[in-house]
């Protein structure tokens, strides 16, 4: 098995760590993963840990909880499982793709390079009934505005099905993006519900959650399918607004052993995902099928370019540091076999608009000894330089991270983990915190480089501090980054130049790419539809007669 290769590896890598000092700014709550028929008190207690399940329900496994079902505030993947299941969007477009699929929005007419206007069906009803009107597509709009930054500049119903959409930019994909990722609702339900939402849901899609014992956070979330859904034209119904369940019950198992566990025993019949540490365990199981997701996170690292960071104008300690890196070790320690190391600065290849496959030359490519002339070069011996390197506490990461330590201190740095938990984190990550000089990324690489990955990483228009997430002012980056983001700038060859500038100038690099594996019962289920190339939708798995 590729576990046993990887744990005699990582056990190797890891020893000349162990001088190496971690400051830990939060506990890491994911605990080494066992088999998940390990024997033992463990083991025992996993197997009450999925919450009962009415009979015929379809049983979902997610990997983390909600704070709350209001559709519009901030979350993990987790949330999207879920969110999508009770509400729909104005359209949807699969990752990597440049077609829209209508939901709510019958059709749009761009009027400049800003505004758009954009036609809703005039017969949308909520799951209670309520019409969904142009103002109530502005109010989720605002709603959602409140919890996430976007290119939205304003939004206004025009009449009872039409809305002024006008964005801040005129990059490729702004509109595409906006209008496939804001929930809609109506204000009306909205302002009906007890709790906002909280524990209750009411959207477009035919399931409800009712609150009380169907919302018991951090255990169990259950929707209950209402009957009637207001797109009558067959023909017009987008895929992923299948209702084929009648009750659909999210199970949150946040443990990998826990997951792994009730798929193979049967109490869930889709698990979303599995621990890379468990899949050769799942696979072998003769009832139990895999479906591998593309990955949309850039697994990559940026390097701090504040003006007190060893890395400000110190190229030759920026290449120093990516040669060191043994981005094929990392990427068999994190995915147990199943990961590949990057041969790309950023970027994927199935799902990245404007990838280009000259970008294949495994840039920095693992060099320790070109890593150490590098070192001497940029004006360090060996033992001289400390960096902080930021981790959040996932599993996982925090590999990766241990590795990159070991790589590190073998050509000569002294690195220091700082592990965090996520809201720590989240703060820290901007390069103005002063709290690191290497950070994981982790933007997102589909669709356009203008919706997320470059416009994330690099755009400083986005930050108040004036520079980039790592916090660099590269006046060069930002003129190449405008070019992309100007009406029909989005050229290959304007992209391909972006591409290099970062690659020759080492600000970010991709490690390793890891596709995420869901399970199910491929006796119990019988068809199911991937949105975005991201996640199963829930709602559209059928189970078997």
């Amino acid at each position: 098995m590729a576990g046993k290769k990887v744990k005699r590896m990582l056990a190797v890598l890891l020893a000349g760590a162990m001088v190496v000092s971690t400051a830990a700014c939060g506990g890491n709550k994911d605990a080494d993963t066992k088999s998940s028929t390990d024997s033992g008190d463990g083991a025992a207690d996993q197997k009450t840990v999925a919450a009962d399940a009415e009979e015929g329900a379809l049983v979902v496994g997610i990997y983390g909880g909600l704070d709350s079902l209001n559709p519009w505030t901030s979350g993990r993947i987790t949330k999207d499982m879920v969110t999508y299941v009770l509400y729909e969007t104005l359209a949807s477009c699969q990752s990597g793709s440049k077609d829209l699929d209508n939901i709510l929005m019958k059709g749009y007419e761009k009027v400049d390079d800003n505004t758009f206007d954009v036609e809703i069906y005039d017969y949308i009803k909520d799951a209670e009934g309520n019409a969904i009107t142009a103002a109530d597509v502005v109010f989720s709009f605002e709603q959602y505005m409140q919890n996430w930054a976007t290119t939205v500049e304003a939004v206004t119903a025009k009449d009872d099905y039409h809305v002024e959409l006008k964005l801040n930019t005129t990059a490729a994909g702004a509109f595409e993006y906006i209008v496939c990722k804001v929930p809609i609702a109506s204000e009306k339900a909205y302002n009906d519900s007890a709790d906002q939402f909280a524990s209750t849901s009411c959207g477009t899609l035919p399931y409800t959650v009712a609150g009380g014992k169907d919302y018991v956070n951090g255990t169990k979330i259950v929707a209950r399918k209402t009957g009637t859904y207001w797109q009558t034209d067959e023909s017009l119904i987008y895929p992923g607004s299948a209702a084929n369940a009648e009750v659909i019950q999210f199970d949150i198992l946040e443990e990998p052993t826990q997951m792994a566990l009730a798929v193979e025993e049967g109490r869930i019949q889709f698990a979303q995902y599995i621990d890379p540490s468990l899949l050769d365990e799942v696979a072998a199981k003769d009832n139990l099928e895999l479906c591998m997701v593309p990955s949309s996170e850039d697994r990559g690292i940026m390097l701090c370019m504040t003006e007190d960071s060893p890395f400000y104008d110190n190229l030759a300690l920026r290449q120093a540091v990516l040669y060191a890196i043994d981005n094929e070790a990392v990427a068999e320690a994190c995915g147990y076999g199943y990961g590949s190391p990057s041969i790309v600065t950023c970027g994927n290849a199935d799902l990245t608009i404007g990838y280009d496959s000259s970008w294949e030359t495994k840039p920095y490519d693992y060099d320790p000894d070109k890593a150490r002339e590098l070192l001497k070069e940029a004006g360090y011996d060996e033992g001289k330089l400390h960096l902080r390197l930021l981790c959040n506490n996932n599993k996982t990461i925090t590999t990766m991270w241990q590795i990159i330590q070991a790589n590190l201190l073998d050509v000569g740095i002294d690195a220091e983990l700082n592990v965090c938990e996520g809201t720590t984190y989240g703060s820290y990550r901007d390069g103005t915190s002063g709290q690191y000089e290497l950070a994981y990324a982790g933007p997102g690489n589909g669709g356009y480089v203008t919706s997320d990955l470059w416009n994330t990483l690099f755009n400083r228009k986005n930050y108040a501090s004036g520079a980039t997430w790592a916090g660099a002012k590269d006046d060069k980056l930002q003129e190449l980054y405008d070019k992309i983001a100007a009406p029909d700038g989005y050229t290959q060859d304007n992209i391909n130049a972006f591409y290099e500038y970062i690659t020759d100038n080492a600000y970010y690099y991709r490690i390793y790419d890891l596709p995420e594996y869901a399970a199910y019962d491929k006796e119990a289920v019988s068809d199911y539809f991937v949105d975005w190339n991201r996640f199963i939708r829930a709602n559209t798995i059928a189970l078997s007669k």
